[in-house]
């Protein structure tokens, strides 16, 4: 059977246009605020398509989201940006022309690219259960997709119609277990194969039908073979015979699969063979006997010459014998060629026999090709089969030591290659090539290689081909094999540590095994590599100031210094004093000191040595902490300008550390301070000087707030709204001018999955803020270039560095686009300027100026633009926000000294403008969670309401919690808060002015049930909407019914050990639990 050529795809250019290329993509750079540039690893786990046509040398690879189209002939990467989610599965055309990527999670989509240009083609949008894997037909019209989630769903696509929805789709048993591999047949679109690691499935699909799905068992009856012998799937191919499919397993077996119908028709072909062989036996033996008298009575009568001629008269005529003698002589053929003549006959009369009844058989039973079954088990290696994919009539296979075998159709071995040393292999990848090529001789030198063996055969030759292996490793293979070169070699494992030459266009990165890189960012190239400690993770690298050094922490608490070019230690031994992984590395400004912070909420502080062969020298470790330490930085005191450490912690604790008096194990700790009250820091660092005349730190809070507090007094001066992007900012950064002569400062930051950038000087304008996703899992880590030009991410366990171009001018018309004044910080309010709030904060206003000055009074009245400072709680109350007491003060101390450098007077009152923004960057970015007041009263309870399993709470222990702890509230205050909360204040007034303590302790009693319930609390007290009330006790029952199943199983367990004979139970001995203290020993 003869197929067509796929039609040709337009060849890539050979030399592509340098200039235009860089003008392309300096045009869009300006575009994006943040555009990614390159990107440093891949992941490892998906394969490597080659994209290669002709001469051309292209691949294709997965970064993360992002998808990357590497010219390495060139080293060119071309960036595929637009899955919301870690890209988990990618094809391409059999022509190169088209490339599918896809994702799995919320917002996940499906995009079809054109290679020629990078651009999409067709994009499907929230596809059901994410994408697991795809697959191209060879015509590349139909696309077949297998959802990531359970239950799985394999869909046709016919990706060139208008149609978002797919052909046909089918929702697979949960019992073929996870899918993960998929493929069509290349020569029939409406045929697929797919296999998890223990079933194989066989798909036909139509139009008219739809899909249908055969799921033939492989299992340890099939073979008589025990599962570890048989091993686990790992892919499945068809063959060049139409009905056949090959399948790979872990063991190193292959098992050929075919038609059910073509194997009942085998056996039964083979049976009647058997039975042929067995009459034709007996009608030989028969006609022995007959010949034997008639012979005995010839014998007998004549003599020994006429017998002999008698018997080549038999052999030359027999016109009385049967028919098949006759035949002989007719045909003037000798016995052995009338004999090799039958049996030809015969078996093309079987065959053309077997093919008449399997058609007749699938015309009468309606038996489909793709109704398979395993036919034979060969083992052609021992290691396992990790690759097994076609090219031509070749079979070829890749498996775990990196062997790559090329097998016939009859899975016989024609040649393998072991000398790659790449490691286990994950995909293999071929070159396209158009039918106007005609690909170069192979060398004299080469073909001695492949004529080893003492036959003359023709030299083996194929295609070129890409490698990719499970150690990160890229290769690509010319030469029919006999030439390798490693086009990459990145990270097999975490990246969680990274940092930039302080005054070079230098990267350093390390991973979770010990392997350190140095990057030339600017040129893309490998400097150094170095591979330090086997199986300890690098968790952390910073350079000194003048960047001879670079400090190297692990996660076994080992400290390091490396040379900054060779990455050699220049230590004779590593420091070991820290007792956990190290989380953060900073150097002085002079890198007179180092410091370090330990998972363990741990300071350690190391000091130069100048006169000594040990570059520094222990200092003290110090635990100020209980929690981990979230920012680490160096600074100096304002009046005499000493080195100071500062570290910053998620208890809330700000600690310094005087440099200037410590001494070796004595490091000296100066009074902390308690920065936040209910909110826990993310990050800090010192705020730039260039924008005031005061010295600030700057904080961020997991309640999506900056805050500046002054370096000295330690005083919370400015609040301010932070970035909402999804999560709270976990790392900022100040980010170097890209031009010393501008005024512009900015602040970068990273979120869980994002980075950003943000203008400064901080006001809570939504438009001088920006971010965009860099790494969908997680983003570990994040640093900028020495000239603020480039940002530097680093993703953890994608393996992945991220490059992005910073425009800072995109950002500066972003903010003018916004609007002037309060016109951005209008859009922050529910309905804008035209609102209710609006409105509502218009009219309190006023009415606080009304209540300032009596409200009583009678006499003309002065209304002015301004309400005094003591007026702005009670208008914040008003609005719905209600602040603690010290967050009263932190917003009257911004007003009041918000002028005071400059003009040295304090500030008295504030305008509604002023007061709008006070607002918006004060309350809850996110208004009141219900969820936060489920959570409190679950760990205050004292117990669980019997009738409806409410939390409720005793309401002596309320008043004790609301008295003595947090800001304490004394009895007359919880008294009139009741009141008003009840809404009694027009009946209690009179009395609450001639109320003592007995009497106000008699009101709480009598207002409050002697049992709080969540119910009642939100109910009666907090008048929170009835929406609110639904959400919570929703989440209270969802609660108790898991509470009662595990109560169930518990009480189910407890009743079967009970029933146990007394023998069992007898012989079982407690297990005491023992609970470690902590210490304060470090």
């Amino acid at each position: 059977m003869s197929f067509a050529p796929p039609p040709d795809a337009p060849p890539y250019p050979a030399t592509p246009d340098q200039e235009n290329q860089d003008e392309e993509t300096s045009t869009a750079a300006y575009a994006e605020i943040l555009s990614f540039q390159w990107c440093f690893g891949f992941n490892k786990d998906l394969p490597v398509l080659n994209l290669s046509i002709n001469k051309t040398k292209k691949i294709f690879f997965v970064s993360a989201q992002i998808g990357v189209m590497y010219d390495f002939a060139n080293n060119r990467q071309q960036l595929l940006i637009g899955h919301r989610n870690n890209i988990t599965c990618c094809c391409v055309s059999h022509d190169k022309r088209w490339l599918c990527t896809a994702d799995s999670g919320r917002d996940c989509t499906i995009i079809i690219w054109d290679t020629i240009t990078g651009l999409p083609n067709q994009t499907y949008f929230d596809v059901l259960n994410g994408t697991g894997t795809v697959a191209f037909s060879t015509d590349a019209k139909y696309l077949a997709t297998l959802s990531q989630q359970s239950p799985q769903i394999i869909s046709i696509w016919d990706w060139t119609a208008e149609n978002d929805k797919p052909l046909c789709a089918l929702e697979l048993k949960r019992e073929y277990s996870n899918q993960h591999y998929l493929q069509f047949n290349p020569r029939q679109s409406t045929q697929l194969v797919s296999n998890s690691s223990t079933q194989v499935l066989f798909f036909e699909w139509s139009n008219e039908y739809g899909l249908i799905c055969f799921d033939p068992d492989l299992s340890e009856r099939t073979f008589d073979i025990s599962r570890e012998k048989l091993g686990y799937i790992t892919q499945s191919v068809f063959l060049v015979h139409p009905t056949q499919v090959v399948t790979g397993t872990t063991t190193g077996k292959l098992v050929l699969w075919d038609c059910k119908a073509y194997r009942d028709k085998l056996e039964m072909i083979k049976k009647q063979k058997q039975l042929n062989k067995t009459k034709q036996i007996e009608y030989s033996n028969q006609s022995t006997k007959i010949m034997d008298k008639k012979e005995l009575t010839n014998d007998t009568m004549k003599s020994p010459a006429d017998r002999e001629l008698t018997r080549d008269t038999l052999k030359s005529s027999g016109s009385t014998r049967s028919g098949t003698l006759s035949s002989r002589k007719s045909s003037g053929k000798t016995l052995q060629e009338d004999d090799d003549y039958n049996n030809q006959k015969q078996v093309s009369f079987n065959e053309q026999q077997q093919m008449e009844n399997i058609n007749e058989n699938d015309e009468l039973s309606g038996d489909s090709p793709m109704n398979k079954q395993p036919l034979k088990l060969c083992e052609p290696q021992k290691k396992p089969i990790t690759v097994l994919m076609t090219t031509g009539d070749l079979v070829v296979t890749g498996d775990s030591e990196g062997t790559i075998r090329f097998f016939d159709q009859e899975l016989k071995l024609r040649m393998w290659f072991e000398h790659f040393r790449i490691g286990p292999v994950q995909s293999i990848s071929f070159t396209y090539t158009t039918s106007d090529y005609t690909p170069p001789p192979l060398s004299s030198s080469l073909n001695f290689k492949q004529n080893e063996s003492t036959l003359q055969q023709p030299p083996f030759s194929i295609l070129d081909f890409t490698l990719s292996s499970s150690q990160a490793v890229i290769a690509h293979v010319t030469h029919s094999g006999q030439q390798v070169s490693i086009v990459k070699r990145d990270s097999p494992t975490a990246i969680y540590a990274l940092d930039t030459h302080p005054f070079e266009h230098k990267l350093c990165f390390a991973n979770a095994s010990g392997r350190l890189q140095l990057w030339d960012y600017e040129q893309k190239q490998v400097i150094t590599t170095v591979h330090r400690i086997q199986d300890n993770a690098i968790t952390q690298l910073r350079y000194n100031h003048s960047a001879n050094y670079i400090a190297v922490g692990y996660a076994d608490g080992k400290l390091t210094i490396c040379d900054a070019l060779s990455l050699e230690s220049v230590l004779q031994a590593p420091f070991h004093y820290a007792k956990a992984a190290i989380h953060l590395i900073e150097f002085s400004n002079t890198s007179d000191y180092l410091a370090t912070a330990e998972e363990d909420f741990t300071i350690s502080v190391y000091r130069q040595n100048l006169n000594s062969e040990e570059i520094y020298t222990f200092l003290g470790r110090y635990r100020a902490h209980y929690k981990p330490i979230r920012a680490l930085f160096f600074g100096f005191t304002i009046d005499d300008n000493q080195p100071i450490l500062t570290a910053v912690g998620a208890d809330r604790i700000l600690a310094e550390y005087d440099l200037n008096e410590s001494e070796i194990d004595h490091l000296v700790l100066k009074p902390s301070t308690r920065i936040e009250q209910i909110a826990e820091p993310m990050s800090a660092c010192y705020y730039p000087a260039s924008l005031t005349q005061e010295s600030f730190l700057v904080t961020v809070n997991n309640e999506y707030k900056y805050k500046l507090y002054n370096a000295d007094t330690k005083m919370c001066r400015k609040t301010i709204l932070g970035p909402t992007f999804g999560s709270p900012i976990r790392k900022i950064g100040i980010l170097p001018k890209l031009d010393e002569n501008s005024n512009e400062e900015y602040v970068y930051f990273m979120t869980t999955d994002k980075i950003g950038l943000q203008r400064l000087p901080l006001t809570g304008n939504p438009f001088d803020q920006m971010a965009i996703i860099a790494h969908p899992n997680r983003v570990s880590d994040i640093r900028a270039s020495y000239d603020g030009k480039y940002l530097f991410t680093s993703g953890g366990l994608d393996n992945c560095v991220h490059m992005l171009s910073v425009n800072p001018q995109v950002l500066q018309a972003q903010a003018q686009l916004g609007g002037k004044d309060l016109i951005p910080f209008y859009k922050l309010l529910e309905g804008g300027r035209e609102g209710e709030i609006f409105r509502e904060m218009q009219e309190l206003f006023y009415y606080s100026q009304l209540r300032y000055q009596d409200i009583h009074r009678f006499d003309r009245r002065e209304i002015s633009a301004k309400i005094p400072l003591s007026e702005i709680p009670f208008v914040m109350r008003a609005l719905g926000y209600y602040p603690t007491e010290q967050e009263i003060e932190e917003m009257i101390n911004e007003v009041k000294f918000s002028t005071y450098i400059d003009t040295k007077t304090y500030v008295e009152d504030i305008d509604l403008n002023d007061f709008i923004k006070l607002y918006i960057n004060h309350r809850p970015a996110f208004g009141l969670n219900p969820a936060d007041l489920t959570h409190a009263f679950n760990v205050l309870s004292d117990q669980l309401n019997s009738n409806n399993g409410q939390p409720e709470i005793y309401r002596e222990n309320l008043l004790c919690l609301l008295q003595q702890y947090g800001e304490h509230i004394n009895d007359y205050e919880m008294a009139e808060c009741l009141a008003n909360l009840l809404n009694l204040n027009h009946e209690t007034t009179e009395m609450f002015d001639t109320m003592n303590a007995d009497d106000a302790c008699a009101f709480i009693e009598n207002q409050l049930p002697e049992q709080v319930t969540i119910q009642k609390f939100m109910e009666d007290l907090l008048k929170m909407p009835t929406q609110y009330v639904d959400q919570v006790m929703y989440a209270v029952k969802a609660q108790q019914r898991r509470r009662s199943s595990l109560f169930d199983s518990k009480d189910k367990k407890r009743k079967s050990s009970i029933e146990r004979p007394q023998r069992y139970r007898s012989s079982m001995t407690p297990t005491t639990q023992r609970t470690a203290s902590p210490t304060n020993d470090i």
